[in-house]
């Protein structure tokens, strides 16, 4: 603990980098924090910390702290809630420098304020975008700090300088720690499995030289078996905290929720071609879409870049291993999704920001070498700071798509309750149906237009493998091929069947902007409404029509084209 806060307080005394890091934080989520909106989540925070559905699901850890110290987890608190979790995550980045300074030492030591190109390149992740915009950010925030603490924690399991009851320690409050970890995302197991092959790598390129004494184990056969104890007894550690948890709360009561426990670990595709069909999808999202989509253009370059990096060290040192770390981080995303039975979604791929950060880590090693010219490091620099540039420019424009996302559905929900007061009975309970897009106005840029130079290139990367592939991300609305996810997915569409089938989320948006109205829980009488809506083609929102006073309710149409 002695070594973490000294480490710690040589980041936050070097001016430099305190202020690089700051000014790319407020670049990338100033926006964010002060332009609050009200989305997915938002309405249901009270279900989650305070009826239990987080701990239902496997996410355990803001349930738990919201019960012990009362922080107020369970109440909207906009601008805090974001200015917080910005101020969290930058501790978690310099976590992670802290790791990654610890590894160099003492032969590649990186001076302090060159860590900021790298935490800023992992702190302005514009993919972060599509889970910030959820309440809480499901804790990924503080995730990104308890992983790096494990990883320091695992270093310390292979430390020459350590009796082995302090090295068994060690791992045991790694896996603690990762525990803590996957209870805010269940994510965060796979960011610890490639923050160690990445540990790993850096230790057999610094440390790992014939004649020289390493700090630390290069064992790899050690590593390999104290990363899986510490995984296998996080994966223990989790179970028997969320049967604890669920003791404080009625599990039954929340049966009635369309809500899935999140396992580590999901179906093993039963389905024939379920598995050949989702590998494709996960090319597409983590490959091809590095045609149109910043962060995986990032996230490619990156994995190309270490993966040459390694080969080319392996034929430098002639050490085999070099090579099997850097393949493992392109390979180790495609078993996770494999084992999840289903491509992993853009809002849980958190090893994502964390790969781009590591691949300037070692540039910025090799730009330190003797041998490099100043004028290339100059260049190298220079070439950085315009890449977080737009990752920070992009962070924003996807912060503002959802920022006008809720403006659309305020709009929309105020004049749908103007209609309602105006002209019927509102005494009687409502029914919210059909399926609201959000305009394409407010998200084209989450959409590649078919007669694009970027779609054709998509069409060459996926028509040799299936010619109906790219088809699958076609827009519902049919403006083009849709990149992105959070950015086209409005809060009304999924408020109006969210947790049990019925329109309750909304009626708790409507109460938010200071509206009460009554709403149909039954759920025979919700089919029985979308039945009538379908049967008369009634129109959708804003049409004339688009509401229907029957005998008992009252249906709107939230249908759009």
């Amino acid at each position: 603990m002695k070594r973490l806060v000294q480490d710690l307080s040589a980041f936050m005394k070097c001016r430099a980098y305190v202020a690089v890091v700051g000014v790319i934080a407020a670049c990338s989520y100033g926006f964010a924090v002060t332009h609050p909106s009200i989305g997915m989540d938002d309405t249901a925070i009270a279900l989650y910390f305070e009826d239990g559905v987080a701990p239902y699901v496997g996410r355990w850890c803001l349930f738990v702290i919201n019960k012990l110290f009362h922080v107020n987890l369970a109440g909207f608190a906009p601008w805090m809630t974001e200015l917080l979790s910005v101020l969290i995550f930058m501790l978690s980045v310099t976590l992670w420098c802290v790791l990654w300074r610890r590894l160099c030492e003492p032969e590649a030591v990186l001076p302090i304020w060159q860590y900021a190109f790298a935490a800023g390149i992992f702190l302005s992740c514009p993919l972060i975008s599509e889970v910030f915009v959820f309440y809480l950010h499901n804790g990924i925030c503080t995730g990104y700090g308890v992983t790096a603490l494990a990883l320091l924690c695992l270093l310390e399991s292979f430390s020459a300088d350590s009796g082995k009851r302090k090295q068994l320690k060690s791992l045991l409050l790694s896996a603690v720690l990762l525990t803590v970890a996957i209870g805010f995302y269940e994510s965060f197991v796979l960011v610890y499995i490639m923050g160690g092959v990445m540990a790993f790598f850096l230790l057999r390129r610094l440390y790992g030289r014939e004649g020289k004494k390493s700090v630390y184990s290069v064992n790899m056969l050690l590593w390999l078996r104290n990363g899986f104890f510490a995984v296998l007894g996080s994966i223990l550690m989790r179970t028997i905290l969320l049967f604890v948890a669920k003791l404080m709360y009625d599990p039954h009561a929340l049966e009635k929720y369309d809500v899935l426990y999140r396992h580590l670990f999901g179906d093993n595709f039963r389905v024939a071609g379920e598995l050949s069909m989702n590998l494709k999808r996960f090319y597409v999202m983590y490959y091809v879409n590095a045609v149109v989509y910043l962060p995986i253009t990032v996230l490619v370059l990156s994995l190309g870049a270490i993966v040459l990096y390694a080969l080319w060290q392996t034929f430098r040192r002639k050490d085999i291993v070099l090579c099997v770390c850097g393949i493992a981080l392109v390979v180790l995303p495609v078993l996770m999704s494999i084992l999840e039975g289903m491509p992993t979604h853009y809002r849980s791929s958190q090893y994502v920001p964390l790969l781009g950060g590591y691949a300037v880590l070692l540039l910025l090693i090799e730009l330190e070498s003797p041998r490099m010219r100043r004028w290339l490091k100059g260049i190298c620099f220079f070439l950085l700071s315009i890449l977080i540039y737009n990752q920070c420019a992009d962070m924003n424009k996807w912060f503002y798509v959802d920022y006008m996302k809720y403006r659309d559905m305020a709009m929309v929900m105020d004049r749908v309750a103007y209609d309602l007061e105006a002209e019927y009975d509102v005494t009687k309970p409502v029914v919210l149906t059909g399926g609201y897009r959000v305009p394409y106005e407010i998200a084209k840029d989450a959409y590649c237009s078919f007669s694009s130079e970027q779609y054709r290139w998509i069409g060459l990367l996926t028509n040799p493998i299936d010619p109906q592939l790219k088809e699958k991300y076609y827009a519902e609305n049919g403006r083009g091929y849709v990149f992105a996810q959070a950015p086209v997915v409005s809060p009304l569409q999924w408020g109006l069947t969210a947790f049990d089938g019925t329109c309750w989320q909304l009626m708790e948006f409507w109460k938010m902007h200071g509206h009460c109205f009554d709403y149909v829980t039954d759920s025979e009488v919700v089919e029985e409404a979308k039945r009538i809506a379908a049967e008369t083609n009634m129109p959708g929102y804003p049409g004339k029509g688009y509401i229907r006073e029957e005998e008992n309710y009252i249906i709107i149409n939230l249908e759009s084209k």
